[in-house]
């Protein structure tokens, strides 16, 4: 692991955007050789066609979205008894998986719910959102003993075909266990997903900026994940440590095309904090044959600069990963709970408290919600309600469980523009998780200010509201080196799905967008000194009403 963690901060610096670098941009997109959207191989794989005959996520999508306590609920005695299942200690018991089941989370994760004709082109747009609709990110399964439908070993999802392509037979869930350090919650799953990133789909567009991309794409992914498996009663934990290159080859990636994001296993226990450092076991070569894959596009350029940066946060060896989960957020002599969000009380000028509790009502179910939901392209300038913004606020940022943090711990900060909130004033605001508050740090916004600050785009001028989802770099990367650069982006990203989630819970729409870095400390200083954004999402009314998306037949 690269020690000088001064290299992901000049990447972050120099990959800003600002209104000199978007007008002097020297990068032509060639829109003639838009990357496929899907990875296929020239070997001749094995297929399993997925049924499509699946139940669909059936619990209430706030519910879903965080494991909230049933004494916070206001619904039917029905979700009273689903959310029973998540009070002690939200924790939730496993249950025996299906090929159903296993179906049912790949649609709702990575299926194509419309298709799009546009002159000759054709665009298959999916469950979560991606940026700029170009899906980077693959899905992978990893299995052992999981059903007498699937053999053991590792598949590639085909979201065309609705298929698994099997890459490797046998049992790799061990090999994937030795790149970690918590073995046992790694073997103990009959099922592992693992999220990639296939970097020319998206730096054919947005270039070195587009290693930002990489983890918000993997996380409105992962939120969708999260929610569907809470709905399903299906314990998951998220993996952010492992030796990168040992699973990299595993998979068959592509060096310095490819690169793993995340692993996120199925019913494993609780996280646990790592007392004692891993009995190192000798790093073993294991013999893989090589995946030949077809050109995503006929041009594919390189950019050193986003390959530099993911090297400086690998982990090479077990022990590596060990002192890295336990860097600073499990120790008990580390920071506490909710050390990297601002709490300057001298820098409010006034606090608006949300209800203690967060009432649940009736809403649609998750499936629903996620059929529903598509990017917003124009918002009607009309106001929300406190409650929903109440809502979307509490419910995005819980319940995310990684083998680094415990779920109540983060590393995200939600500033926001309201524009038009019944019952709230106009102006610049910090949410305070601990206490459900906003509070006030400049009164001088406009609709105009949070249009310019997302890059001039009208918007998220007419959205209602505009969230930034914030950073302290410094810090994060002081305590948790150059991979915590990866863990800040995809939690934001993972915070920013359960919004787009949310919204559309409670028929409003969401967008999530880029932005001018600095112009959006600005807006919020002094409070915001020491903050980088990592992403920006607008919410409001659309102004238009949208078909809800449908489970697709597979191309046959």
């Amino acid at each position: 692991m690269v020690e000088d963690t001064q290299f992901v901060l000049d990447y972050h610096l120099k990959t800003k955007h600002s209104v000199n670098s978007i007008m002097n941009i020297q990068y032509k997109i060639d829109w003639n050789d838009r990357p496929i959207s899907f990875k296929t191989y020239t070997n001749e794989l094995p297929t399993k066609i997925l049924p499509t005959h699946f139940s669909t996520p059936n619990m209430n999508t706030i519910l879903s979205v965080n494991r909230i306590h049933p004494q916070n609920v206001e619904s039917n005695e029905k979700d009273k008894k689903i959310v029973s299942n998540y009070s002690n200690n939200d924790k939730i018991e496993g249950k025996k998986l299906t090929l159903q089941d296993l179906s049912m989370i790949l649609f709702f994760i990575g299926g194509i719910t419309r298709i799009i004709k546009n002159n000759n082109n054709t665009y298959y747009m999916r469950a979560a959102p991606a940026t700029g609709a170009l899906y980077p990110i693959e899905i992978y399964v990893i299995c052992k003993n999981f059903s007498s439908d699937l053999d053991t070993g590792i598949y590639h999802f085909n979201p065309l075909e609705f298929s698994l392509k099997k890459i490797r037979d046998g049992d790799y869930i061990k090999e994937v266990s030795k790149a970690t350090t918590n073995k046992s919650e790694i073997q103990n799953s009959s099922l592992l997903l693992v999220f990639t990133s296939t970097a020319w789909r998206n730096a054919w567009k947005y270039q070195d900026r587009s290693y930002r991309h990489w983890f918000w794409d993997a996380g409105v992914i992962t939120a969708n994940l999260l929610a569907i498996n809470t709905s399903s009663n299906i314990d998951s934990k998220i993996f952010l440590g492992f030796i990168d290159d040992k699973i990299d080859k595993i998979l068959g990636l592509e060096k310095e095309k490819e690169a793993t994001i995340a692993i996120v296993s199925f019913n494993t226990k609780q996280i646990t904090i790592l007392n004692n450092k891993p009995n190192l076991e000798s790093n073993t070569e294991i013999n893989l044959t090589s995946m030949s894959t077809n050109p995503i596009s006929k041009v594919e350029k390189s950019f050193p600069f986003i390959w530099k940066t993911h090297q400086s946060s690998k982990l090479s060896n077990e022990y590596e990963v060990f002192e890295w989960i336990n860097s600073g957020l499990l120790q008990t002599t580390g920071f506490k709970d909710g050390e990297f969000q601002s709490i300057q009380n001298d820098q409010i000028l006034k606090r608006q408290n949300f209800p203690n509790d967060c009432k649940i009502s009736i809403f649609p179910t998750l499936g629903e919600t996620i059929l529903k939901r598509g990017s917003t392209r124009k918002f009607s300038r009309s106001p929300i309600s406190s409650s929903i913004l109440s809502n979307i606020l509490f419910n995005s940022t819980r319940g995310i469980p990684m083998d680094f943090k415990k779920d109540i711990q983060t590393l995200v900060d939600i500033y926001l523009i309201i524009n038009d909130v019944s019952g709230i004033d106009k102006g610049g605001y910090y949410y305070n998780q601990h206490e459900n508050s906003l509070n006030l740090i400049s009164d001088n916004t406009s609709r105009d200010l949070s249009g310019h600050a997302c890059l001039d785009q009208p918007l998220f001028s007419n959205a209602s509201v505009v969230l930034f989802l914030m950073s302290n770099l410094n810090k994060i990367v002081e305590t948790l080196g150059n991979r915590g650069y990866r863990a800040a982006q995809y939690e934001a990203g993972i915070i920013a799905g359960k919004i787009y989630l949310l919204s559309y819970a409670h028929s409003i729409g969401a967008s999530g967008s880029t932005f001018y870095d600095d112009i959006v400390t600005d807006i919020f200083l002094p409070h915001s000194n020491d903050k980088n954004t990592m992403i920006a999402v607008g919410i409001g009314n659309p102004s238009y009403r949208s078909r809800a998306g449908k489970i697709l037949p597979h191309k046959k």
